[in-house]
């Protein structure tokens, strides 16, 4: 109906101005009064659109943390009306559902009446309508409760929940996560390089040692613009007292506060001009109009190892898309070296050492801190490379992917391939240049710049995640900082006297001294038998990675990922078990990652029995580096000898 009268006001007259449909003489006359009265509704309408009027009506909930736009931010919704390409893209990204209110659309866990046994703690996850709820059972301290999950974290891989109360006590985190994937729920310190799996601590430690973990850690960067509501800078403040302008990272995170860009843009004239003019509109943000350092700190203020100063919480960052993010003085992005960071830095940050989140040369080893390995690249230090030079925070309309196949990595279209490095060295866009640099042939993993340049050394989401710091192989730095090279992390069974061997030969790179295990034993076996944990997971993903398999063939990594299934980390076994079962033979290999010890021992050894017999089908051959001789037999006193040498301090990897 509505639509019908705005047509008969507007569009109607138009078509007859334009003698497009027949009317008389005096009714033209009309036509045109109509013309001006229906042309002043649509600026009415957007003037009404563009309303002062609140977002989010939040004020009164008292279970969870507000969102609510205050001071000169405006929330997502205000965008929807004028830039609906963008907003819809923005909406199906991960990014959008980082934290969510707890619904029946954003809730991806199965509460169909779970139940879930720990040490000292029985949960049930069930759902009464479109509530979903949680009942624990506590031995110690004596707990019999039902709790509200009122918020949830995360969605592209796994998702955390988060549980309210009727006393506006702080959030409580479910102690279990559920994993996409794989459509499994799994203890949530089990998920991470952490020594509180070490300790088998009951789940009434991990409870209390994750108390109050969302106004104190979470809410810093899984929110846009996170503030406290009152005067307490304990970890123990209610829920309520913790507001944030959106939940998630929304619209104002990447491009500022936006009630001046609102204010200006009601008025339609000034829109019209602002577009015929084509040039950027100075009331807003955008990271694509901004030096290309600039725009990577507006990543950064999440995708980095920050230091977090206490005065943060109640007046929010200072920081804001554009400025210089090493400005704000509530926040400061810490480095992996001394010598890399200002010399008016805070006296009281940790050393890098001390960080886990670092490799010992100061190369980011943790997921989620990629401007830590982008700001220490020659590409930015020394040309135009941005976050944006790969990623794009929307979908092009052109682009022919799928809206969730974009959302996976935010990658622009065809950039998956050599063609982002293309855009500046573009000499290699020559099949024999190409092959030339790399010795390897042009469709081969070898050729693919990502992989010699940007290896898998970063870990985090039970995965292996490629180094944002482009760098080149090398054995010296693997040799001083445990770190996988590129070349061996896809030549698995080659050694690392083979890498330095064709390192000095194709690029005269000096050869370092090596020991004579490292002359003959293959490197990713010495990192997965005698590494630290951060080394053994990024072996146990690397085992089953398609590029390195169909080099290095996947007929003999059966053993090292059996033996990892009695690692001593849960994440550790648990990606042993999803590499080994793409492994031929193994895809209905059943094990439970947190099982007893006896249990565990029982499946290495069920593993190495349908490798044996698999290798009777398979017939292929062997070689000593990787300490399985001719005959298809592994070479027990070797192997073993390796992993009495292991690695076991206790140590982070933060996520």
């Amino acid at each position: 109906m509505n639509f019908s009268i705005l047509f008969s006001v507007t569009i109607a007259p138009v078509l007859a101005v334009l003698r497009l449909v027949k009317v008389g003489a005096r009714t033209t006359g009309g036509a045109i009064f109509a013309l001006g009265v229906g042309l002043s509704i649509p600026a009415l309408s957007t003037q009404f659109l563009w309303a002062d009027q609140p977002v989010y009506g939040e004020v009164a909930v008292t279970s969870r943390p507000i969102q609510r736009p205050a001071g000169d931010y405006v929330g997502s919704a205000a965008c929807r009306s004028c830039h609906p390409h963008y907003y819809a893209t923005w909406h199906d990204s991960y990014h959008r559902t980082m934290t969510q209110v707890a619904t029946a659309e954003s809730v991806i866990g199965n509460f169909n009446n779970v139940r879930l046994s720990g040490k000292d703690l029985n949960v049930r996850l069930f759902r009464q309508g479109n509530q979903f709820l949680v009942e624990m059972n506590l031995s110690n301290p004596p707990l019999n409760d039902v709790y509200p999950v009122v918020m949830t974290t995360g969605s592209h891989n796994r998702q955390v929940y988060w549980l309210g109360s009727s006393t506006d006590s702080p959030l409580m985190v479910l102690p279990y996560m559920f994993l996409r994937a794989e459509q499994k729920w799994i203890p949530r310190h089990s998920a991470y390089i952490n020594p509180m799996c070490l300790q088998e601590r009951p789940e009434s430690a991990v409870l209390k040692a994750d108390f109050g973990r969302w106004s104190y850690q979470c809410i810093k960067c899984h929110t846009t613009r996170p503030y406290l509501a009152a005067e307490t800078d304990s970890p123990a403040r209610p829920a309520s007292a913790t507001q944030v302008v959106e939940f998630g990272i929304s619209c104002e995170a990447c491009h500022g506060p936006g009630a001046e860009h609102v204010r200006v843009n009601r008025d339609p004239t000034r829109r019209y001009k602002q577009r015929l003019a084509g040039g950027p509109d100075a009331t807003i943000v955008n990271p694509a109009d901004l030096p290309h350092d600039r725009a990577s700190q507006v990543c950064g203020q999440c995708h980095s190892v920050i230091i977090h100063r206490k005065r943060w919480v109640h007046n929010g960052y200072t920081y804001r898309p554009g400025e210089d993010l090493a400005a704000d003085p509530n926040r400061f992005v810490m480095r992996g070296r001394l010598d890399l960071m200002p010399h008016n830095r805070p006296r009281d940050l940790p050393h890098p050492s001390e960080m886990n989140s670092f490799w010992s040369d100061g190369m980011i080893r943790c997921s989620g801190r990629e401007y830590n390995g982008l700001i220490d690249s020659p590409c930015f230090q020394r040309g135009e490379m941005s976050c944006l030079s790969c990623h794009q925070m929307h979908q092009s309309p052109d682009d022919p992917r799928k809206r969730q196949d974009w959302a996976d990595d935010q990658l622009k279209f065809g950039t998956d391939g050599n063609s982002a490095c293309l855009q500046c060295h573009d000499q290699l866009k020559s099949v024999d240049r190409l092959t030339l640099h790399t010795h390897h042939g042009a469709d081969s993993a070898g050729s693919n710049c990502y992989n010699c340049h940007m290896p898998y050394t970063t870990y985090g989401l039970l995965k292996a995640i490629r180094s944002h710091q482009i760098s080149s192989p090398s054995v010296t730095a693997s040799l001083e900082t445990g770190r996988p090279n590129a070349c061996n992390q896809c030549h698995q069974d080659k050694t690392l006297a083979w890498t330095a061997d064709h390192l000095s030969r194709w690029y005269e790179i000096p050869k370092p001294k090596l020991s004579g295990d490292e002359q003959q034993i293959a490197a990713t076996a010495l990192w997965a038998l005698r590494g630290d944990a951060g080394q053994r997971v990024l072996m146990a993903w690397s085992y089953g990675w398609e590029d390195a398999l169909k080099t290095a063939g996947n007929h003999w990594q059966a053993p090292y990922l059996a033996q990892l299934l009695e690692d001593r980390y849960d994440a550790v076994r648990f990606i042993a078990h999803r590499s080994l079962r793409r492994l031929p033979g193994f895809q209905d290999f059943e094990y439970d990652f947190v099982g007893p010890p006896g249990h565990r021992a029982a499946a290495r050894q069920r593993a190495l029995q349908v490798w044996a017999g698999s290798q009777k089908s398979l017939n292929r051959p062997f070689a000593r580096p990787v300490l399985i001789d001719g005959q298809g037999h592994v070479l027990e006193t070797e192997f073993q000898r390796l992993w009495k040498q292991r690695d076991d301090r206790p140590m982070e990897v933060g996520e």
